[in-house]
This record gives C-alpha cells, structure tokens and sequence, in this order.
C-alpha cells in the first residue's frame, strides 16, 4: 500500500467527514431549533463550524499538510468550502422545497456534498498523501487483515493464533 492510496485515504476521510457531520447536525439544531434562526443562516452558521473541524481534522487523520504555503493552503481550502457551501445550501433548499423539513433536509443534503469536500481537498487543496501516523496504522491494519484472510482462506497461521495458548 501506498501513502497516497485513494481508498485508504478516503476511509479516514469518512471518519474525518463523519465527525463534521455530527458537528454541523448539532450546530445546526442548536441555531435552528433551540435559538430560533431561520434555516438558512443556521445552515451556513452550521456548515462554517463543520468546515473549520473538517480543516483540522483532514490534516491530522486524511491529509498531508504542506503542499502550499499557509495562506495559499487555506484560501484553497476556502474556494473548495465556498463551493461546498453552495452545494449543500442549494440541496438543504431543493429538499425544503421538495417538502422536507429543514433538519431532514439539512441531514439529507450532508452526503450529497461529501464527494466534493473529499476531491477538492486532494486535488485542490493537501498532498495526496496520507499523514504519517495514518499511513502507519492504515498498514498496520491491512497487514493484520490479510494475515487473517490469508489464515482463513489460505489455511495458514497467524501470529495471534500462534501466540494464542490451547485451552
């Protein structure tokens, strides 16, 4: 496996888009619903706090950092989450026109714009490579789970079951 394997890296950023997604639920439950803002602002309020933990989170579990100069790095990032932002107000409207109400519109249009936040990071914004520590457990995993397969369907040995005492 490679540091830039495109599955690899898109897993961590599932973990990385998923924790975003609880912070942009909850933000926006707490604008719209506990505070009283129309939808629009607390889906923009909303999508602002997730893009900002999606930015630190993808440099520490899904992206390397460096690839620009700071102040490049994060005017990228702001045109890829500007597009985001159109993109995802756009389906939080198109739902609540459609009849949804605004947190399941807000809940549904979430994944929708998952795919651009993760090519427009890689492309646009971070090396494609995955951060070292990531890199190292992701290879660490995928060697355990073909040790396992391998003992399963191969009729081979891992070293746990090596290491495992007869009981």
């Amino acid at each position: 496996m490679k540091r830039n394997d495109l599955l690899a890296q898109f897993f961590w950023y599932l973990l990385v888009g998923g924790s975003a997604f609880v912070v942009e639920v909850a933000t926006f439950i707490a604008f719209f619903m506990l505070m009283g803002f129309h939808w629009l602002p607390a889906s923009i309020g909303a999508f602002i706090l997730a893009q900002t933990a999606n930015y630190y989170l993808s440099y520490f579990l899904a992206f390397r950092r460096g690839r620009f100069g700071r102040t490049e790095e994060i005017s990228r990032l702001l045109a890829v989450s500007l597009v985001g932002l159109v993109l995802n107000t756009s389906f939080v409207w198109l739902f609540i026109a459609l009849g949804y109400l605004p947190l399941a519109a807000k809940i549904t249009a979430v994944p929708f714009v998952l795919g651009w936040n993760f090519i427009g990071r890689r492309l646009f914004v971070f090396h494609k490579d995955m951060p070292e520590l990531t890199y190292k457990v992701t290879q660490s995993f995928t060697d355990r789970l073909r040790a396992w397969f391998g003992a399963v369907w191969g009729g081979g040995e891992t070293s746990v079951q090596a290491e495992r005492p007869d009981s």
